[in-house]
């Protein structure tokens, strides 16, 4: 049976959705970009918590903020957490562990947690100790409208991000194959002190007009990944289908409930050079694979991951997680 949606208060951003608009009220206006500071948006959710019958958080910091506030004023927290990113374990570390045993028990507060991936389902009950009733995976959409961009002459490659990008492994590809190029739009700490070979273009801090320019202008989007527990890649690659690119990504929490390996991308194996060229050989190599495989992406951002697809799911997940309580 389904649950009746309640009423929802949330920080998320998330203008791409009139489902999501108007079945929730935020803390921000039409526009604004959440760029508040983290104790602000909890401040400020914990101020208007009676306009709601539940709280939903977007990201680690507000989440933890606003939790923390409820539990030193001894309010019930009437909160779902949605994209709470575990860390890298450091189990030799106290101050690791001092942080870890705080999030655990804020996040056990809370009435449920929403992951972007299925694994980070188990990771997250792990580490926080938080019961798998009380988590739901919804998989994350497209902000883009699915539009086939034309790809650039000559043909290049491109890999993007900041978050446990595996750049190195793209140096190694690139001086594998310098007959390609290859573009790298990357943070401000990225790639510092190595020499590029001469087939790098590297672009750091880019303006979102400029990435999505050069996103769609790219032939592949190979994104490498470092190993991790917690879903990451998401958001270039789901751009990048939404665009008809084919995208080769490694095997990881936060690509394989996304891809279909050989259909709408490949997967590679975590470390492996080997896999990584052979995939990007073989779409450089085949222009009806490339788009054959950039329709089929596309048809999944169209049909399962469009902006009012996560919305429904989202909206479904918080109704039988505050059912629970």
């Amino acid at each position: 049976m389904t649950q009746p949606v309640p009423t929802i208060l949330t920080n998320m951003v998330f203008w791409q959705s009139p489902l999501w608009q108007a079945r929730t009220r935020s803390i921000f206006v039409p526009g604004d970009t959440n760029d508040g500071s983290a104790w602000k948006q909890a401040w400020t959710l914990l101020r208007r918590r009676r306009e709601a019958d539940v709280v939903v958080t977007m990201g680690i910091r507000p989440s933890m903020a606003y939790a923390a506030l409820c539990a030193l004023l001894r309010r019930p927290p009437k909160q779902i957490m949605m994209e709470v990113f575990i860390d890298s374990a450091q189990p030799d570390s106290w101050r690791w562990r001092w942080k870890t045993a705080i999030y655990g028990y804020l996040a056990r507060r809370a009435t449920g947690l929403i992951t972007n991936s299925r694994r980070e389902v188990e990771t997250t009950a792990a580490r926080y100790r938080v019961p798998h009733a009380r988590l739901r995976f919804v998989p994350l959409c497209a902000t883009l409208l699915p539009e086939t961009v034309p790809a650039r002459t000559p043909a290049y490659i491109v890999s993007a991000g900041r978050t446990l990008r595996d750049y190195p492994a793209m140096l190694e590809l690139a001086k594998a194959r310098p007959d390609w190029a290859v573009k790298i739009i990357c943070g401000h700490n990225d790639l510092k002190q190595v020499v590029l070979p001469d087939n790098v273009t590297l672009y750091r801090e880019v303006d979102r007009t400029t990435y999505l320019d050069i996103l769609g202008g790219a032939t592949v989007v190979c994104l490498p990944l470092r190993p991790t527990e917690r879903a990451t890649g998401q958001v270039v690659m789901l751009e990048a289908m939404a665009m008809g690119k084919p995208v080769v990504t490694t095997s990881s929490p936060g690509t394989v409930d996304y891809i279909r390996h050989g259909e709408t991308g490949y997967l590679t194996n975590p470390g492996s050079m080997a896999d990584l060229i052979q995939a990007c050989e073989g779409l450089l190599n085949n222009p009806s694979r490339r788009e054959t495989m950039g329709a089929a992406a596309q048809t999944y951002i169209r049909t399962a991951a469009a902006p009012d697809h996560y919305a429904k799911s989202a909206l479904a997940a918080i109704a039988a997680l505050t059912a629970n309580e």
